[in-house]
């Protein structure tokens, strides 16, 4: 929703501007920031020298991360979190920190093939590194894990809502198509072993699933396929 209480023009300027944020929120999350903090505050230097970094353009982001309410800076120079750099802790539940590195790395770069995308319906990530992204997933290993952990991040809420308002009595087989990971279909099975999960994917993304299917104890009740859900 807009903010009545600014101009139209201190609005649109606001937004033309998200980028600042969004990539400053992307640093923070690279360097560790929130993770640093998490046993209290510290000062700049001390977080500069934990992360090899200049110590006044680090004081400069913390300062203007906490203008947006991410961290806060006490009257002793140091800096604390707030419930939104708490969200950008790798270990807390539902952690927002791999969206913050997925988005900030190569899909942030992406949109700024967005005019030529619209000019040609080319994709902009097949302009950039010559393949589809879930190609470039399955060869680039720490990339698809990020990817997994930040849908994850993002499907977590959702995944427990629908949960307890779907009534799954009378089915026996369940599909999740396009099922990534396998985090909601692990929940799904959780919650009611006596279903059969069958997970369809690309083969690289089921394969990266396995792993959490097993740690989950719901190996038993699921079957992967591979395949393109497009074809």
């Amino acid at each position: 929703m807009p903010d009545s209480s600014s101009s139209p023009r201190d609005q649109i300027a606001r937004k033309i501007i998200g980028f600042w944020i969004s990539q400053m929120i992307y640093v923070a999350a690279r360097l560790g920031l929130a993770d640093l903090l998490a046993s209290g505050p510290r000062s700049a230097e001390d977080l500069a020298q934990a992360t090899g970094t200049h110590a006044p353009s680090l004081y400069r982001l913390l300062r203007a991360l906490a203008s947006e309410g991410i961290f806060a800076e006490t009257e002793g120079g140091r800096f604390e979190q707030t419930p939104l750099s708490e969200c950008l802790r790798a270990d807390v539940p539902g952690s927002r920190k791999a969206m913050a590195l997925m988005m900030g790395e190569e899909h942030f770069r992406c949109w700024g093939e967005l005019l030529e995308c619209i000019r040609t319906g080319r994709t902009a990530f097949e302009r950039l590194y010559g393949q589809p992204i879930f190609d470039y997933l399955a060869e680039h290993p720490e990339q698809a894990r990020l990817f997994d952990a930040a849908m994850t991040s993002i499907h977590g809420p959702e995944t427990a809502a629908m949960l307890d308002a779907y009534d799954f009595s009378g089915i026996r087989v369940l599909a999740d198509v396009g099922g990534g990971n396998g985090s909601t279909l692990i929940e799904v099975l959780r919650r009611h072993p006596d279903l059969h999960g069958l997970l369809f994917d690309l083969p690289g993304v089921v394969e990266r699933a396995r792993p959490a299917l097993e740690a989950a104890g719901v190996a038993a009740h699921r079957r992967v396929v591979r395949g393109r859900v497009v074809e």
